[in-house]
């Protein structure tokens, strides 16, 4: 690399990195530094103080830029020259939206360009926006540890004294009607460096992003709330160092997929959809057509002893097929998705290493979603006491106010859950509370992986919803006169988990069993609760693009259609190997 000193920050290019964590003020960047493994001082010219030292095993600077845009910019190209990729720069910020409170942590998305030195970059029509991978990083990284943190565009400004101090300049008016405009708009703070950072960043390739310390808040001074100032900047400091962390090891898993040779998908048939609309039978006559084995993706046929409750299939109806994971623990163990995903793992593996054809068939769509898409869990040690105080207050309080207290703290979980998801609304809020990763990040970090499997999808579905409501009601007669009511008395003379307890078809007799209703209305009660569930499962499944629907009520021959749906998805698949090897 060329030997010269880059003129500003003091250093030789060879001396760069790839990443870089920027404070304004010389005097933290020792700080920072301290966060580092290895840390060095490398040069001190002007504003700017470097050090450098390693995160995940990466060379990281820490760089101070002043106070500014202008030489913020400087700092920001000269180590571009020294092989930049990513940089967080680490600020301090004024409140003006009202929600803003002294010591909040802000992350801005883009900024107002209110100074000057982007406008040497880019027209002013060109938006001065974050990476929207570091933006993900810092707003995780502030979350996980517990920091109030605000999302949402930020004022970069020139002149410090002009905003907080405009009657002092004789064009007061304009800085007044602007700050009005800001705070209408939404705009969360007002600081002097992120619009240039950003612009700077786009000119020149560069991911960035910021992590801002509110020190205190005018506006809300000029209301009368009695904040402090704060000027412990501990919370972002940690925030930027933690962010940067994230992104180094996100792209070294981008590296490893890159260089690695792409390994073959494993094959498989997956038959999903609600409860009685037909899956095992399709499932079975499949595995027979294409010498398959069945993978049960339900999470009540894993008990033994349910086998009228979960529609287990019986041995005349398996067909001689060899059916895997039903019938394999008892009803007082606890079992979880992520166990699920690792014995259906091993199952599917298993098969295949016999030369025969794995297919899932089942109805939880949570088990095969996680599958199908690789997420990868936290080793899972349940809290006994925890989940039962969740299930007791979702029993007494309800879904609605479980799933507030989620949106407070995993709003992304909370969104695409209804009320009437309470497993999976207690499972979310016990992750939280145990591990204190929210399970959208635990999904979002495991994503990261590609999925092992080429899944032919077929989903079940009916044209006229009054079909499906007609099946699962025949089939409720079919299971009372089959002996489900025995079972579950059955069922609760014995000790069961808090996961096997929330099967549909007990908790629906059980009020009958103790004497409180008639036998007619706990039956009615298991067609209404059954009927639910269904819907809940199809809108599950509506979501995963990757599933082709088959309209049973309107299919003369679903076995045919379905016959057809993989015929074309491996015409697809050999398309796509031919022009691989093709460019290749």
């Amino acid at each position: 690399m060329n030997e010269e000193m880059l003129y500003h920050i003091g250093i030789k290019p060879e001396q760069g990195a790839k990443y870089a964590i920027l404070p304004g003020d010389p005097g933290r960047v020792e700080m920072i530094a301290q966060y580092l493994d290895e840390p060095e001082l490398l040069a001190s010219n002007r504003e700017f103080t470097s050090w450098a030292g390693k995160l995940s095993g990466e060379r990281v600077i820490v760089l101070s830029t002043g106070i500014g845009g202008p030489s913020a910019a400087i700092a920001l190209e000269e180590l571009c020259k020294a092989g930049l990729s990513a940089a967080i720069r680490t600020g301090t910020c004024g409140g003006i939206s009202e929600g803003v409170i002294p010591g909040d942590i802000i992350v801005p998305t883009a900024a107002v360009r209110m100074e000057g030195t982007s406008r040497e970059y880019a027209p002013l029509e060109f938006p001065a926006a974050a990476d929207f991978g570091i933006v993900r990083a810092l707003t995780e990284a502030a979350e996980k540890n517990g920091f109030r943190v605000h999302t949402g565009i930020v004022q970069s400004k020139d002149s410090f004294y002009g905003q907080h101090s405009p009657d002092t300049m004789p064009v007061d008016y304009k800085l007044k009607n602007k700050w009005n405009a800001w705070k209408k708009l939404g705009v969360l703070a007002s600081e002097m460096e992120t619009a240039a950072l950003l612009t700077v960043a786009s000119a020149r390739g560069v991911r960035m992003g910021c992590v801002l310390h509110a020190l205190w808040n005018q506006e809300r001074k000029s209301k009368g709330y009695e904040d402090s100032d704060d000027f412990d900047l501990t919370a972002a400091i940690r925030t930027a160092v933690e962010a940067m962390r994230t992104v180094i090891e996100a792209d070294k898993r981008k590296k490893l997929r890159v260089s690695v040779p792409a390994v073959p998908k494993k094959k498989m048939i997956a038959v999903v959809g609600p409860t009685a609309s037909g899956k095992t039978d399709l499932a079975i006559r499949l595995a027979k057509k294409y010498d398959g084995e069945i993978v049960s993706a339900d999470s009540m046929q894993i008990y033994k002893g349910m086998e009228i409750a979960s529609a287990k299939p019986t041995e005349e109806e398996m067909q001689g097929v060899p059916h895997h994971l039903m019938s394999f623990i008892s009803p007082s163990d606890t079992f979880s998705v992520s166990d699920y995903v690792k014995l259906a793992s091993e199952a599917i593996d298993d098969i295949l290493s016999r030369g025969k054809l794995p297919i899932l068939c089942g109805g939880s769509g949570l088990y095969i979603r996680s599958l199908i898409d690789n997420i990868t869990f936290a080793p899972d040690v349940p809290d006994e006491k925890l989940r039962e105080e969740l299930n007791e207050r979702y029993e007494k309080e309800g879904g609605e106010v479980l799933l507030k207290e989620l949106e407070e703290f995993d709003p992304e979980s909370a969104e695409k859950l209804s009320p009437n998801d309470g497993k999976r609304i207690i499972r979310a809020i016990e992750i939280y509370r145990s591990t204190g990763i929210t399970m959208s990040e635990q999904i979002s970090l495991s994503k990261l992986e590609p999925s092992p499997y080429d899944v032919t999808a077929i989903g079940l579905t009916f044209a006229d919803r009054q079909h499906l409501y007609d099946r699962i009601n025949t089939r409720v007669d079919e299971m009372l006169k089959r002996g489900l009511i025995e079972e579950a008395e059955n069922f609760y003379s014995s000790e069961k988990s808090v996961t096997s307890s929330a099967a549909i078809g007990y908790k629906e007799l059980k009020p009958y069993l103790d004497g409180r209703i008639t036998l007619e209305a706990a039956a009615e009660k298991l067609k209404m609760e059954s009927r639910r569930y269904a819907k809940r499962q199809i809108t599950w499944f509506k979501r995963d693009e990757y599933i082709n629907w088959i309209e049973v009520d309107e299919c003369e021959d679903v076995l045919a259609e379905a016959e057809k749906i993989i015929a074309a998805h491996d015409n697809k698949e050999q398309s796509k190997e031919e022009k691989t090897v093709q460019e290749g």
